[in-house]
Order: C-alpha cells, then structure tokens, then sequence
C-alpha cells in the first residue's frame, strides 16, 4: 500500500504519527511525508533563507530514519494558503505518490498553516484522480482514503482510530531529535522540550486503548468512500 503523510511544518508529522509512520514502513508498506512550510521564521538567530536550510537538511536526516521519501513542498512557513498554485502542489504530491492513503492533520487544529494543510490535501483527494488537472505526475487510478491525524496536545479531537506505537516509539523520538532547531526555537519561545511533550501525549493516546504507547486518528465522513483494510489501526 502507499501512503502519504501531509504535514504543514517539517516536525509535524514526527511529533503527531511517527510512529505510525515507521511502523507502516517496518510493515513494507511505502510510506511519502509530504511538508508544506520550510520553517522559514521559526530561528532566533538564523535569517529567512538559513533557518529554512537547516529545517529542510532536518526534514531529510529524519525522514530517513523513519524510512519514508520526503516531499518537500517549500512554502512560506505560517502563510499556507488554498489557492490554485499550491493546490496543484499538493495534487501532484498525491500524484507522485500514487496513494492509496492520504493522512492529514485534523480540520479543527490550533494552527492556521494547520488547518490549510488539511483542506488542501482533503480536496487534492478527487482532483488527483482527474485527468484534465494536469501536473507534472499522471493521474492516480482512484481517489484516495482519507484519515485525519491527532492534534498539538489533542486539542479538539476525539479518537476513532488508535495505532500502537510502542514497538516503533524510540524510532519516533530519534527522528524528532533530528529537528535540532525547532527545539532550540520552541524552548526559546514556549519553554517546551518536542521529546518531552510528545511522550506524554503518546503515553495518553496510549492509555486510552490499552498499550504503552499510540497515536490517534479518525476517518471523515464523505462520498464515495470504498472499504479499505488499513495496515495500522484498531478501533
């Protein structure tokens, strides 16, 4: 099965489902971790241009040790917009991918780059499977499933799907320590350590469905939906 992860900034999907991630890659599946913004404002040294060469260079070591291909998609971190350029970005991603699954954060986020990120992979869902929306990768056979991914702190998400991510947990943590900057930038600003913070959301999600460690997802309501047999969840 291929599957492609959308996340609007390069820690993103490490802290919110990388251990689903490795574990779906650990299973044979291929996995993309396709990232919208280049964390070009989040330094407090670092000008535009060099913070956004150490979050890509980041992006790279960690994707590599989870196993995935990255997709770089290089927009202006914190102005995400849903116009027709960076739709057609993340058409051609799905597209480049050949998903079967697209996994994106949930619509209901905190976090305005967030919340486009998802409208923007939810709708590239059918156009990828349109063949007049030319990109630079031909169209997909059919338009992918879609699952919706925890989010910061489980702020306005109510589980439906868990992933136990207990095998796969130190795997996920490695690759966050590969966003060395990002932790320099949110204990600058936030006091918060990205390890830290993500066991304790993992050891929840964890709590909640019996083992060490998880991470959460839901499926949203749209048509046509197929049934699909997911290699990682559990009700």
């Amino acid at each position: 099965m291929n599957l492609i992860f959308f996340g609007a900034h390069p820690d993103d999907l490490e802290i919110l489902c990388g251990g689903t991630i490795a574990r779906c890659v650990a299973q044979g599946h291929a996995v993309w971790m396709a990232v919208a913004t280049n964390g070009n404002v989040g330094s407090p040294t670092l000008t535009n241009a060099e913070i956004a060469a150490v979050r890509q260079g980041e992006a790279e070591a960690s994707a590599r040790t989870l196993g995935a291909q990255l997709i770089w998609l290089n927009e202006n971190d914190e102005f995400l917009f849903d116009d027709e350029r960076t739709r057609l970005k993340f058409v051609d991603a799905v597209r480049q991918a050949k998903a079967d699954v697209i996994i994106t954060h949930n619509p209901n986020d905190y976090h305005p780059d967030h919340i486009a990120c998802s409208k923007l992979a939810s709708d590239a869902r059918i156009l990828s499977a349109v063949r007049l929306i030319k990109t630079a990768h031909p169209q997909v056979g059919k338009s992918p499933e879609l699952f919706h991914m925890d989010s910061i702190a489980g702020l306005r998400f109510e589980p439906q799907f868990f992933v136990d991510i207990s095998a796969h947990f130190e795997k996920k943590q490695e690759a966050l320590r590969s966003h060395q900057s990002q932790n320099i930038w949110l204990k600058s600003i936030f006091n918060t350590d990205l390890t830290s913070y993500v066991q304790v959301q993992s050891a929840f999600r964890g709590l909640q469905c019996g083992v060490k460690y998880a991470e959460a997802f839901v499926q949203p309501v749209y048509w046509p939906r197929r049934a699909i047999e997911l290699p990682f969840v559990q009700r």
